[in-house]
């Protein structure tokens, strides 16, 4: 059996410095007594896991038949880690991958977390992307997330990171906090562009079942009704157009040429390795998820299951790709679709006349308004 040549890695870092209350990702604040332990476990999973994958290949050489061009190193907060364990992982890459001269490696950091003697090591090791969780540029709205840095350590942390040469970095947002005015929202995504990031992220905050939010936040009339939220959004598509950048995903916004190759990997359903607690991968058409606990990661690194995902991946396809500016093609949603040919041209037809997508050459292309309510829109098609 053959593998499919995955071009992208993804490496997860688990540990934090504090627990954000409406995070659910795989990670943990005050566990920096297991750093050591883990890389040595996620070391051991590299390894292994890549001599398996050369097995299925039979190829007989000595690295796998692919070349890297994307490696994320998520989390979690990977900016809390010392460079050398960094070092480590990618001598390890290095045994079985080829890594492209010009591979995007991005690390995300978090303000506060981010140490001028790291960046050059970091830097050093191949990193050259960024991606901050800035999230706001307002004190009270950071106050409210439960987010422990500052307006300042966030423009702190973006100096810093520029100073040492990194131009090509991205600034995470949340929107439709409690609280939040859509004047604050426009100050915000403004005093960002003050800082020329080549890239901004903006996601609506969602509550997350078994999360502090959750119990925190039982009353959703707290939020900004679906009206401002989607005002929100729509100040944020025009300002990010008005200043040159391109809204090529439902989320992301880039300079031309500097959207993230690493997630295009994922919304164009393509294969891709990944490394980590609770990291989830694609390979040979398979999609696995290793144990989320950090002690059992650790204990069992090798552990993956085999994770529910949409068995249609026609389905699978224009889920991921109506999330970008390409578009998706008509005849795809007509192979899955219960409804008549008759009927999804009529509701293309409908749906193009308020504004939600464009038709052009049996492509279907959502508008900034179709994109925000996305979802809803392949549920009507399909």
């Amino acid at each position: 059996m053959k593998t499919n040549n995955p071009e992208s890695i993804y490496i997860h870092i688990p540990f934090c410095k504090t627990k954000c209350p409406y995070c659910d990702f795989a990670s943990w604040a005050n566990k920096e007594n297991l750093i050591e332990t883990y890389f040595n476990s996620l070391l051991f999973e590299i390894r292994s896991k890549c001599e398996a994958y050369m097995n299925l290949e039979c190829s007989g050489k000595s690295r796998l038949a692919t070349t890297i061009k994307t490696i994320f190193i998520g989390g979690g907060t990977p900016s809390l880690i010392e460079p050398k364990y960094y070092k480590k992982t990618f001598d390890e890459l290095n045994k079985f991958f080829n890594i492209a001269n010009d591979c995007e490696i991005t690390m995300e950091m978090n303000p506060g977390t981010v140490k001028e003697e790291y960046l050059s090591d970091y830097k050093d090791c191949g990193v050259n992307r960024v991606s901050i969780g800035a999230q706001s540029f307002n004190d009270k709205v950071l106050e409210t997330l439960g987010r422990k840095h500052s307006v300042d350590e966030t423009i702190e942390s973006i100096k810093k990171i520029k100073s040492n040469g990194f131009d090509n970095f991205n600034l995470d947002f949340i929107f439709s906090v409690p609280g939040m005015t859509k004047q604050i929202w426009i100050e915000s995504i403004n005093k960002a562009l003050e800082f020329e990031p080549k890239h901004i992220s903006s996601y609506s905050l969602i509550i997350e079942p078994g999360t502090p939010f959750e119990h925190i936040y039982k009353n959703y009339k707290a939020f900004p009704n679906d009206d401002l939220a989607f005002e929100m959004y729509y100040e944020l598509c025009d300002i990010m157009k008005k200043n040159g950048f391109i809204h090529y995903e439902v989320s992301n916004f880039a300079k031309p040429n500097f959207e993230s190759r690493h997630n295009l990997t994922y919304w164009l359903a393509k294969e891709y390795y990944s490394f980590g607690t609770g990291a989830h991968r694609y390979v040979n058409g398979l999609r696995t998820a290793n144990i989320r606990e950090l002690e059992k990661y650790i204990s069992a690194p090798n552990c993956e299951a085999i994770i529910d995902y949409p068995i249609d991946h026609n389905f699978e396809k224009i889920m991921l790709n109506s999330r970008l500016n390409q578009g998706f093609d008509v005849k795809l949603v007509e192979k899955i679709t219960t409804k008549s040919i008759y009927e999804i041209r009529n509701l293309l037809k409908d749906l193009s006349n308020e504004g939600f997508l464009e038709l052009s050459e049996d492509k279907i292309h959502l508008t900034d308004r179709g994109m925000f309510i996305n979802n809803e829109i392949l549920l009507k098609l399909i």
